[in-house]
C-alpha cells in the first residue's frame, strides 16, 4: 500500500500540466474501481481529495504553504499526504446556479447582472455552466455555449413559481461532477428556502460530500427571509462558506472574492481503504495560529 501510494505522489509530481493531472487521474481512477495485482493482492483504495484556505488571525490567505506544514486526519488516524499542489495550480469547474422562483421578484435583477458581469469576464468563459430553478429545473448555459445566448436566457428568466433548491442543487452538483477538473465548485443564489423538491436537506448533504463539490451560496435580502441554517450547513460540510448581502450591495465583487479564494485554496489528497460509511476528515497546520476550511468530511462506498 505504501508503494502506491509513493507511486502516485511521483505521479502528481510529474508537473502541473494537464498531460500529468490526465495520468494521475487515469492512475486514480484504476485504483478507485479496484483490481487484483500481479502478486494476487487486491488493490481497494480511493484517493481522498481535500481543498482548503488557510488564513491568519486578521484573516488574509496563507500562501506558500508545503505538504509538510499540513496534518491530514481520517477518522483521528493522521494520513500520509500522497498528492499535494499549491494555491492556483489546479484548475477549476465553476457551475452557477440561481433562483428565479416568485420569491426572487426583486432580487433576480441584481443577481443576473451580476452572473453576465462575471461571465463576461470568467477567463475560462467555455468551463462554465449556468442553471436556473423555480418549479423545476433547467440548463440557461453549458460550458459549450455562448456568451450571447447567456445573455438571451437570463434575459426572458422571469421570477414565478415555486422553489426547488434542493432538487437543483443535486442536478447542478451532477452537473459539474461531469467535468474533469479535479477542483468543482458550486455558486448558488439562493436563501435557503424550499417549498417543493422530491429531495431534501439530507440528500444534498450526501451528494456534497460524496461528489466533493464545493458549495458557495449568495444570500441577498434581509436576514428573515433567510434559512441560514441550511446554506450554512451545506456550505461548511462541502468547504465552501456563505456570502450575505443587503439588496444594495453589488453582486460582482461578491462572486469574485470566491473566484479569488478558489485560486488560494491547496489541493491535498491521500489514498484510503475503500470502506462503507461516513468519515471525518480533519485538517492541522501544527504550531500556526491560522483559520483552515475545508470539508469535514465524505461517504465511502
Amino acid at each position: 500500500m505504501r508503494e502506491i501510494a509513493d507511486f502516485g505522489l511521483r505521479i502528481a509530481d510529474l508537473g502541473k500540466s494537464k498531460c500529468a493531472w490526465f495520468v494521475a487521474s487515469i492512475f486514480c481512477s484504476l485504483l478507485a474501481v479496484g483490481g487484483r495485482a500481479q502478486d494476487g493482492l487486491r488493490v481497494d483504495v480511493n484517493l481522498v481529495n481535500v481543498f482548503l484556505t488557510v488564513q491568519d488571525a486578521r484573516g488574509q490567505f496563507v500562501t506558500g504553504l508545503t505538504a509538510n506544514d499540513f496534518r491530514v486526519y481520517e477518522d483521528g488516524v493522521e494520513q500520509k499526504i500522497a498528492v499535494f499542489e499549491k494555491e492556483d495550480a489546479v484548475e477549476s469547474a465553476i457551475g452557477l446556479l440561481v433562483d428565479n422562483s416568485g420569491s426572487m421578484v426583486d432580487i433576480l435583477p441584481m443577481t443576473k447582472a451580476g452572473i453576465l458581469t462575471f461571465a463576461r469576464t470568467f477567463q475560462r468563459f467555455e468551463e462554465l455552466f449556468v442553471m436556473a430553478f423555480g418549479t423545476n429545473v433547467r440548463l440557461l448555459h453549458d460550458v459549450r455555449g455562448s456568451l450571447s445566448r447567456l445573455e438571451r436566457e437570463l434575459d426572458g428568466l422571469k421570477p414565478r413559481g415555486t422553489t426547488v433548491l434542493y432538487d437543483a442543487l443535486l442536478e447542478a452538483m451532477r452537473k459539474v461532477g461531469e467535468s474533469e477538473h479535479v477542483r468543482k465548485a458550486l455558486i448558488v443564489f439562493a436563501d435557503g428556502n424550499d417549498n417543493g423538491s422530491l429531495a431534501g436537506h439530507r440528500d444534498a448533504s450526501l451528494e456534497a460530500q460524496r461528489s466533493g463539490v464545493l458549495l458557495y451560496f449568495i444570500a441577498i435580502g434581509s436576514p428573515v427571509h433567510i434559512d441560514k441554517n441550511t446554506i450554512e450547513s451545506l456550505a461548511s460540510l462541502s468547504g465552501g462558506r456563505v456570502v450575505y448581502l443587503n439588496k444594495t450591495d453589488p453582486v460582482p465583487p461578491a462572486m469574485e472574492t470566491i473566484r479569488a479564494e478558489l485560486a488560494k485554496q491547496y489541493y491535498v489528497g491521500y489514498y484510503a481503504p475503500r470502506k462503507p460509511g461516513f468519515h471525518q476528515i480533519r485538517v492541522e497546520i501544527p504550531a500556526r495560529d491560522v483559520r483552515i476550511r475545508a470539508k469535514t468530511g465524505y461517504f465511502g462506498s
